[in-house]
């Protein structure tokens, strides 16, 4: 009886350092800044396990170079601006934490995606997806970063009712894209820091920052190139606020609220038709914000 307690707490232990082994190379996306960028497969050091970051971005590629799956360790990919339709044995990469595959010539999302378990980032900008499959909500569960930038094709009805589902989520970018309906369930991105909203025909502004201030941790917004006309004084409920970016807008004046917004560094004005006494006013009031204008 005492062999097999033993023999039981041996397998527990084992199951338990192999999990912890596992997990300690999900990094910080901020320390894979710090890792040497490889851009040409030529220059790749022969031991290939050394290898963690490789940016093939504008190569015109149809394929990934077969090399590229022998980087057992790699952690970021850049397939940006080249001429891909299919991912095939990518999930070989089961360290990958950043895939940028941002304009390419992909119509439907690539099914290896969805068996990288340790994804953080995606980038996925521009391209001629329609959806995201099932797999992508269920598998991806670590996702923090995802761009939809020039999603001119998307689904984005379906699949934004959805995205609440990723909680470990802390930045969306969703510019340049023109989306009828936000249904977008925020209150329960709780992590959310970075919300990027660009370029779009209409914004009901007053709508999208009440939504916005059911995100607590939120300390960024991009509303630029949105013809906005008037900064509601709603505004203040973002308390965590620390950027708000309203480039090239049609504003011709501040809500006062904006005192209220104590942790607000900075906020860009350039490109739209403010006095400026009036920012002059504000900088005065507001010294640890800085005006860009």
């Amino acid at each position: 009886m005492k062999i097999q307690i033993t023999t039981i707490f041996l397998v527990l232990l084992i199951i338990t350092f192999c999990k912890k082994k596992q997990d300690e190379k999900i990094i910080l996306l901020s320390e894979l800044q710090n890792e040497k960028i490889y851009k040409n497969l030529d220059s790749l050091p022969k031991n290939l396990e050394l290898v963690c970051h490789v940016d093939l971005s504008e190569n015109d590629l149809t394929t990934i170079p077969e090399v590229i799956f022998k980087l057992s360790n790699l952690k970021e990919l850049n397939l940006s601006v080249n001429n891909l339709t299919e991912l095939n044995h990518l999930e070989e990469l089961q360290n990958l934490q950043i895939l940028n595959i941002g304009m390419n010539n992909f119509k439907t999302f690539p099914i290896e995606i969805t068996k990288l378990k340790k994804l953080k980032t995606l980038d996925i900008w521009w391209n001629d997806i329609r959806t995201f499959p099932e797999e992508f909500y269920e598998n991806n569960v670590n996702l923090e970063e995802l761009d939809l930038t020039s999603m001119f094709k998307f689904d984005f009805t379906s699949n934004l009712s959805k995205i609440h589902r990723f909680k470990n989520l802390k930045q969306l970018n969703l510019g340049n894209n023109q989306i009828k309906n936000l249904n977008i369930e925020f209150e329960n991105l709780s992590n959310l820091e970075t919300f990027g909203y660009i370029r779009q025909d209409k914004i009901d502004t007053k709508s999208i920052i009440l939504k916005l201030s059911k995100c607590k941790k939120l300390t960024t917004i991009h509303l630029s190139v949105n013809h906005i006309k008037e900064l509601p004084s709603e505004i203040s409920l973002l308390n965590n606020l620390e950027e708000l970016n309203l480039y090239e807008n049609e504003l011709t004046n501040l809500p006062s609220n904006l005192l209220r917004m104590k942790r607000l560094k900075s906020i860009i004005l350039d490109g739209n038709k403010i006095d400026k006494k009036i920012i002059l006013d504000f900088e005065n009031k507001m010294p640890k914000t800085t005006f860009i204008y």
